[in-house]
């Protein structure tokens, strides 16, 4: 059985959507702790064929996120997230006769970061580019635990697209985003991802939104077989894509709490699950 990394993001779906790509302004700040859970039964093959892990098992992962920036100026913002991570390996290793279950947790991979604002289309529209640094916080236990990353200092540099309209339903909002993922060791991997989000404010307090995203990772690793299915971090060459619904809830004009579900709808040499998401965003 080939071994499939179950890839828990980073940056969870409902935190995707509620920072957005949007200046924060100039000695402002921006707090957004969120939790996330992720649940596989299965994992698709690298041809793409959905197979259910052995005896019932299946991998489950809790994510609880801080993720935050500062207004270092109009144009410039500095942005960190700091995530802790607890993952479950249940039942894929043992027998009917003799289940096992593995347990990691521990801090996960810190990033750290600027972003500059290029000229605005207009006053409600913003394209930017941020470049952040990533720095493991843990110590992979290796066999039998799920690892919690590829313990590596990578780099990482988007393009966004951010904005709002003034016609329409309510004025609809967008945040497009793309960019590159590296992490600096001989096998990396390399990781290309793109996101995109479209929304819809319901009236003056509830927003709704979809978003869809993917991640293409690709590494000069030899593919290796073993009996073991639900370790993080082995294949590095893997390409999926996920599908968000999400909700927030305005306070005030500076709180606002999200909550969301969502699902991977299609993959290669990585699990397939589904799950949820609830952040709240603070800015003063």
């Amino acid at each position: 059985m080939k071994k499939i990394i179950l890839l828990m993001m980073v940056t969870i779906a409902s935190i995707q959507l509620s920072r957005a790509n949007f200046p924060i302004g100039y000695g402002r700040w921006m707090l957004i702790p969120g939790y996330n859970y992720y649940n596989a039964k299965g994992y698709w093959d690298g041809k793409g064929g959905y197979n259910a892990y052995s005896n019932g098992g299946s991998f489950s992962s809790h994510y609880f996120g801080l993720y935050g920036g500062y207004g270092l100026s109009r144009r410039w913002n500095f942005l960190f997230n700091v995530p802790f991570v607890v993952q479950f390996d249940n039942n894929t290793q043992g027998t009917a006769a003799a289940p096992k279950s593995y347990l990691a947790s521990g801090l996960g991979d810190a990033t750290v970061g600027l972003s500059y604002f290029f000229t605005d289309f207009d006053a409600l529209n913003h394209v930017s580019l941020t470049g952040s640094l990533i720095v493991p916080l843990y110590a992979n236990k290796g066999k039998p635990y799920p690892n919690i990353g590829y313990q590596s200092v990578g780099g990482e540099v988007k393009l966004s697209f951010s904005g709002s309209a003034t016609g329409g339903f309510r004025n609809p909002y967008y945040d497009m985003e793309f960019g590159i993922r590296q992490y600096f060791n001989n096998e990396g991997p390399t990781q290309l991802f793109a996101n995109v989000t479209g929304g819809i404010p319901i009236d003056d307090y509830y927003k709704i939104s979809g978003t869809l995203s993917g991640v293409n990772s690709f590494s000069s690793a030899a593919t290796t077989t073993s009996t073991s299915q639900a370790f993080y971090n082995y294949n590095k060459s893997f390409d999926y894509v996920r599908a968000a619904f999400n909700v927030g809830r305005v306070i005030n004009e500076n709180t606002s709490i999200w909550g969301g579900l969502y699902a991977d709808i299609f993959g290669t040499s990585v699990g397939r699950g589904s799950g949820l998401s609830v952040s709240a965003v603070f800015k003063f």
